[in-house]
């Protein structure tokens, strides 16, 4: 520093120590010591005790992961299901759609069956009644 210069405000002015100052000192740590021990022993504590949560937390995400697992397994079958269900529902629209389709000829071929059905009784009816007639003419010739 320059002789003509001044020191700023803010400078700090090297203290020489006196009796006072070293007095001071060792009564200020007599103070703080203890309190920074007893913060430094709390703070290993709370160490200590974090340290001794680890393996339950461990244990806790274990378990997590393992229900992750399940539930993921869950959607997978739910996911399956869902397919499933969705082919066994168009089979059943095509089904209904084949039913629709094939009600008409169903009516038409069982109206044929109970016409034919008809006609072969009435010719069973009339092979009937020519039977007994031949019978009652063949009693009568005799």
């Amino acid at each position: 520093m320059r002789r003509h210069e001044r020191p700023h405000p803010c400078a700090v002015r090297p203290v020489t120590p006196t009796p006072e100052v070293a007095i001071l000192f060792l009564a200020v740590s007599q103070l703080i010591v203890p309190l920074l021990n007893g913060l430094l022993a709390r703070r290993a504590t709370k160490h200590e005790s974090a340290v001794d949560q680890v393996p339950l937390l461990v244990e806790r995400i274990g378990t997590v992961a393992a229900d992750v697992k399940d539930i993921k397994a869950d959607l997978r079958r739910v996911a399956e299901h869902e397919l499933l269900l969705r082919e066994v529902d168009l089979r059943l629209k095509a089904l209904e759609s084949w039913q629709m389709e094939a009600r008409p000829q169903l009516a038409r071929a069982a109206s044929d069956a109970h016409l034919l059905m008809g006609e072969r009784s009435a010719r069973q009816m009339q092979h009937a009644a020519n039977v007994v007639a031949a019978r009652d003419t063949g009693r009568d010739g005799t």
